[in-house]
């Protein structure tokens, strides 16, 4: 009786002279026509965030490092948003968001957080860009919504120029390709504060 291993094959010898030694390479084997080939990949390493169910290696989460001097450095620039008026407002605070902040999924909810780190989630995002507007005069509603991704996303419903307009504060950082500040991408379920009202 031949033994069997827990896949129910029976277990196959390989003689010396016909097992390859490679080191640091996937060796993986196609069948096309009746003719069999082996194929050699170099192996590629990263560092390992976590795991799949095939034990291959992938990198999750980009590396953010703010010095304190980053943080001065945003903290002075940022007073140039002291004269926002109109939709030209809009348009330079979304700049501003864009080249110095970035959203991170679980980063600072909070206008101070984000300021000092350098960035923040849709929260910290919104409640940093509400308090800028509204320091400027502008009539803002900070509303939350549901997304594909959330069903507490946050953004701005800020009134210029005779209308309302919808600020999405984090999809104008780079991390979601630097969209214009009117794209939106969750429907308002409700108003969470308002400013200047």
């Amino acid at each position: 009786m031949e033994s069997q291993d827990s896949t129910g094959e029976k277990p196959t010898l390989i003689k010396s002279e016909q097992a390859v030694k490679v080191s640091a390479v996937y060796t993986k084997k196609y069948t096309k026509k009746s003719k069999s080939y082996t194929r050699y990949t170099k192996k590629k390493y990263t560092k390992a965030a976590y795991r799949t169910k095939v034990k291959r290696k992938y990198r999750s989460k980009a590396s953010y490092r703010t010095t304190t001097g980053k943080a001065y450095t945003r903290a002075a620039g940022s007073e140039g948003l002291n004269d926002l008026q109109g939709d030209e407002g809009l348009e330079r605070l979304a700049g501003y968001i864009n080249r110095n902040f970035n959203h991170r999924s679980g980063g600072p909810h909070t206008a101070e957080g984000v300021e000092k780190a350098g960035y923040g989630d849709c929260w910290g995002l919104s409640d940093w860009a509400a308090k800028k507007l509204a320091a400027n005069g502008y009539k803002v509603k900070v509303v939350q919504g549901a997304t594909s991704a959330s069903s507490r996303h946050r953004w701005l419903h800020v009134y210029s120029e005779g209308r309302w307009t919808s600020f999405e504060p984090s999809l104008v950082t780079k991390r979601y390709g630097s969209k214009h500040y009117t794209a939106t991408c969750g429907k308002t379920n409700t108003v969470v504060k308002t400013y200047n009202m």
